[in-house]
């Protein structure tokens, strides 16, 4: 396994246009209670949304682990199924920024690559072993911005990937209680706003790209508005499930489904036949401060760019 420690979590979610907040196994304890759904867009789901992704004095810290599996036809380059893992913990004091410190992991083209990104006082770094480099000013600062809202760690964290089920939910409702790793949660659906969806990613991309992570993974470095009309179109079904504790409506799982088929003439703009993408990402140890230290500084992002063109060329 290829190690290097870089920002590759959420590097699926723009693989959905060359050929794309979040998961791994689900720990469900059972399914959700047989009591019957609320209406669509009911005045108890949308306060619901509000208390998980809104101001949440409970939601400080815990540990986040993920999964996402992407699978393509029709882009020879992306035969064989494409998957992104993601852990670690983060933690926020008072009205400081949230801080992080997440592995990722990524398999690609049968190869697979590990990496850390650790966002801590006012830096993002980027680290290799024992040892870390810094971003420059110029690039960190877009990734940071999230973190500025401090009223929910936790919603400031996953904003760093452009992970926000506040804002894609589509028709949202409550379906029941359900059991998620031994809590009490309430269980709501929706289907994805595709449009919102798509432009959070390709904001997103315009951070990888100035990261050289569209490039190391051979990726598109922009997803313009025909690309996102185009991938719009193509999605044939949608699903989003999330799981906010019962009593202190903290975020404990959240899961999403997507289908693409695209017509012939959209193939053309986006490389694939069909394209199909299931996410899971869990929270746990809620309220458990958590630590997360800076790694020893080593050098600069330019530092490390001879070790990113190793990679490019191992990974085409």
């Amino acid at each position: 396994m290829l190690r290097l420690k870089a920002i590759f979590a959420v590097v699926p979610l723009v693989l959905a246009t060359a050929l794309i907040g979040c998961g791994g196994d689900s720990e469900s304890d059972d399914a959700s209670s047989g009591e019957k759904s609320s209406a669509a867009n009911s005045a108890e789901v949308k306060k619901l949304i509000k208390e998980t992704f809104g101001p949440n004095k409970n939601a400080t810290s815990g540990k986040l682990s993920g999964t996402i599996d992407i699978n393509v036809k029709g882009a020879p380059r992306y035969r064989e199924p494409v998957q992104v893992t993601l852990s670690g913990p983060f933690n926020q004091s008072g009205s400081s920024p949230a801080e992080a410190s997440l592995s990722v992991g990524l398999q690609l083209r049968g190869g697979a690559i590990g990496g850390e990104l650790v966002l801590v006082d006012d830096r993002v770094l980027i680290g290799l072993g024992s040892s870390g480099y810094t971003i420059p000013p110029s690039i960190a600062g877009p990734i940071r911005r999230p973190l500025a809202k401090t009223s929910n760690g936790l919603s400031s964290v996953l904003g760093v990937f452009s992970i926000a089920p506040q804002r894609w939910a589509k028709n949202p409702r409550l379906v029941g209680n359900a059991r998620i790793a031994g809590e009490d949660t309430i269980h709501g659906t929706a289907e994805i706003d595709t449009k919102r969806f798509f432009l959070d990613i390709s904001r997103l991309t315009k951070v990888l790209t100035s990261l050289r992570i569209t490039e190391i993974v051979g990726i598109p470095t922009v997803i313009d508005r025909q690309a996102r009309a185009a991938l719009v179109r193509s999605v044939t079904s949608t699903k989003g499930d999330v799981y906010t504790g019962a009593d202190d409506k903290v975020l404990r799982q959240a899961a999403f489904d997507l289908k693409l088929k695209p017509s012939s003439k959209d193939r053309r703009t986006l490389g694939f036949s069909s394209l199909t993408l299931k996410g899971q990402m869990n929270v746990t140890e809620v309220g458990t401060p958590q630590k997360v230290q800076a790694p020893k500084v080593a050098g600069t992002f330019d530092d490390l760019q001879t070790t990113f063109d190793a990679l490019a060329e191992s990974v085409k």
